[in-house]
């Protein structure tokens, strides 16, 4: 009998990448920041209309989750808060926050799911505590997004075009040493539709298979290695993951902590060395090569695609770069599993039928019966 020695070797190889699913998986890069209340695609788009008064700039970040106010009015600015009370003091020397405001702990959560602390009053005097050094700080304001869970009537009824859900006033004191007045700052809520989430994943698996169908068409296996199919299906994985790489530098400028930037690090770390060691291991050709790759884009595409699916159509995504080019990287992440599978199975079709047949089973011999010698008279 004529034994494959490749067989144990991609079992071992399968093996091992089972093993890296399952350890990778907990940690992955795209399900490090997910879930919660943390940044992510969101269809809500908030809006500050009008400022209040000149020096006031304004700023929504992550379409509805937080606003950004900075101060260059040279007077002191007050945020007042749900029930009336000071929340938020914008002064030359800072950005202080009233720890009597309620506003002070229901803001820690998106829909006010917080407990305040007993004794808290929005009577008592302000006991200001200083949360930021320059003129500008960000805070989360429910008066500026949905505050339910589920959608608003007039998005359930049609979601396939955008609506205005509510306008929105921020009340505000100015403090110019002279006279306190009351102005307030105005704004509108609208939810924007999904956008198509088909063209780039067309568009990148037509190309990751175009160019690798054209490679297997005109190339053949030397030496049973198929190079030059093995170098194309690296390179489009590779291209994948630098753009991935690029990503992973926008995730760490969307998540400021330390805590979430080590995990992103950390992750992205473990995925690129596995990656990179099964690509090592698949561009040489040989036959269980392109399992390797085939386990590579494998891992591209969960790690890297997983649960960032939503981003592929949700009208606002939190990034640095356009939105395109999220959309993209995370488009190619998906597809990159059409090429590897597809040089996979042209080079298992093509070893199947050139691999040399086993030797037939040798047959024993007839046997001839022995007979006993006949005796002559």
């Amino acid at each position: 009998m004529n034994a494959n020695p490749a067989h144990p070797r991609l079992r071992r190889l399968a093996a091992g990448l089972g093993v890296a699913l399952i350890v990778l998986a907990a940690a992955s890069p795209a399900a490090a920041h997910g879930g919660g209340d943390e940044p992510g695609p969101a269809n809500f788009r908030s809006e500050i209309i009008e400022p209040g008064v000149d020096g006031l700039s304004w700023r929504v970040l992550d379409g509805d989750g937080a606003i950004e106010l900075t101060n260059t009015t040279g007077a002191d600015v007050v945020v007042v808060g749900y029930q009336g009370e000071p929340y938020l003091r914008f002064a030359v020397d800072g950005v202080y926050r009233n720890v009597n405001s309620l506003a002070t702990y229901l803001n820690e959560d998106r829909y006010g799911d917080a407990d305040v602390p007993p004794g808290v009053s929005v009577d008592d005097e302000p006991d200001w505590e200083q949360v930021a050094s320059g003129d500008a700080y960000a805070w989360h304001d429910h008066r500026a997004h949905w505050m339910s869970r589920t959608d608003p009537p007039q998005v359930a009824a049609d979601r396939d075009r955008e609506h205005l859900i509510s306008t929105f006033t921020i009340p505000l004191l100015i403090d110019d040493d002279t006279a306190t007045r009351a102005v307030a700052a105005s704004g509108e809520l609208r939810w924007l539709p999904d956008v198509a989430w088909w063209p780039p994943v067309l568009i990148l698996s037509s190309l990751f298979v175009g160019i690798v169908a054209a490679v297997g068409l005109t190339t053949r296996p030397s030496y049973e290695r198929w190079t030059p199919l093995a170098r194309v299906v690296t390179g489009v994985i590779t291209a994948v993951v630098a753009a991935n790489i690029v990503r992973t530098f926008d995730d760490l400028a969307t998540h400021p902590t330390g805590s979430e930037r080590a995990v992103i690090v950390l992750s992205s770390l473990v995925a690129f060395a596995a990656i990179g060691a099964l690509c090592t291991r698949g561009w040489r050709g040989h036959p269980g090569g392109f399992a390797a790759l085939a386990g590579a884009a494998m891992l591209v595409m969960l790690l890297f695609g997983g649960k960032a699916s939503g981003d592929l159509s949700a009208p606002q995504l939190v990034t640095t770069f356009p939105d395109w080019l999220r959309r993209w990287t995370i488009a190619a992440s998906y597809t990159v599993v059409a090429p590897a599978f597809l040089a996979a199975a042209l080079a298992g079709r093509w070893y199947s039928r050139t691999r040399p047949n086993a030797a037939p089973a040798t047959t024993p011999s007839a046997t001839t019966s022995s007979t006993a010698p006949v005796s002559t008279p």
